[in-house]
């Protein structure tokens, strides 16, 4: 049962980092979606960024999250949501856009999975010190 509990953890994130990717590029497209090749080419580099931070960021909740319920083994527990993410983020792209996703997608992701864990074990780790529990 704990397995199962752990894995519905995991799915979770992983859904709520994809959810955070999802919604700014469908704000995006939304936006830019509409404006000339032309005009696609000056708005590009602030696009990408957009997109490099919301995978980070999407990450990094989906990891922090995940992390606080399951206090053990943080690294593990980032890396794992975030190659659930990038799983969630790959069937999404192969079935509605036929292309893969890029490796600066997959990289921003995992980084943000483990960071997000890792801010939980530093916020654990200060409370201890703060409250004089050890």
């Amino acid at each position: 049962m704990k397995s199962q509990r752990d894995f519905r953890n995991y799915l979770a994130g992983a859904a709520l980092a994809f959810g955070v990717v999802l919604l700014v590029n469908q704000v995006l497209q939304l936006m830019y979606g509409g404006l000339a090749l032309a005009d696609r080419e000056s708005v590009y580099a602030l696009i990408m960024e957009f997109n490099i931070a919301s995978h980070i960021i999407g990450g990094g909740l989906g990891g922090y999250l995940v992390a606080r319920v399951r206090r053990t083994n943080y690294i593990l527990t980032g890396t794992l949501t975030a190659v659930i993410a990038i799983i969630f983020e790959f069937s999404y792209n192969e079935l509605i856009y036929q292309q893969p996703i890029g490796i600066y997608e997959i990289l921003c992701l995992l980084i943000g999975g483990i960071i997000g864990a890792m801010f939980m074990r530093a916020r654990l780790g200060s409370n201890r010190i703060t409250s004089g529990i050890r």
